[in-house]
């Protein structure tokens, strides 16, 4: 067989293999098959670096622990303390701007947890903008105003990455708030 015709099978099926086009161990078998063993150690060291170490795991667990108690930190500054209204907001903005930036971090290496990790922080800015308009001043105007830029920002975030629950949540958003300022 040519060597150029080989050469273009091999990539071809390595191409199968990173994009789960076919089983894993069906690949494999091809790469052996066409590179006559010889790729069989390249194989094994690459499947060997692509599973997650326990480290990394630590880390992933962390980062979504982390995400979920700043959101139930959030709930409880909110709920149940009596702080002044500037460390109020500034606790919302610094938690979720920590939550954000997590998610930019992570964004390459887990692409579910990047997910969870947006959900949190919009979730996070959400309840922190909102409670502080209420807090600030009962205005049904300025917290429906409040509610439709968190949902434009939403909705122009999930156009911007194509995003598909954020554009769903945001153009929601936008007529409930319409529809709540309207019916109050």
């Amino acid at each position: 067989m040519d060597e150029e015709r080989k050469e273009v099978i091999i990539n071809e099926i390595k191409y199968w293999k990173t994009n789960k086009m076919l089983p894993e161990h069906y690949c494999d078998f091809l790469l052996m098959l066409y590179t006559e063993g010889e790729e069989a150690e390249k194989v094994e060291s690459a499947a060997t670096i692509e599973t997650p170490s326990r480290d990394k795991k630590g880390v992933l667990l962390g980062m979504m622990l982390f995400a979920f108690i700043s959101l139930g930190l959030t709930c409880i500054i909110i709920y149940f303390t009596s702080f002044s209204l500037l460390v109020q907001t500034l606790s919302h903005i610094f938690l979720s701007i920590l939550v954000l930036t997590m998610a930019f971090y992570i964004k390459r290496k887990d692409l579910i947890l990047f997910h969870i990790l947006i959900c949190v922080g919009a979730l996070i800015l959400f309840l922190g903008s909102t409670t502080s308009v209420m807090n600030f001043k009962e205005n049904n105007l300025l917290l429906s105003l409040t509610i439709l830029l968190n949902c434009a920002v939403w909705l122009m975030a999930g156009f911007y990455w194509r995003l598909p629950y954020l554009k769903w949540g945001g153009a929601a958003g936008i007529l409930l708030a319409i529809l709540f300022y309207l019916l109050t």
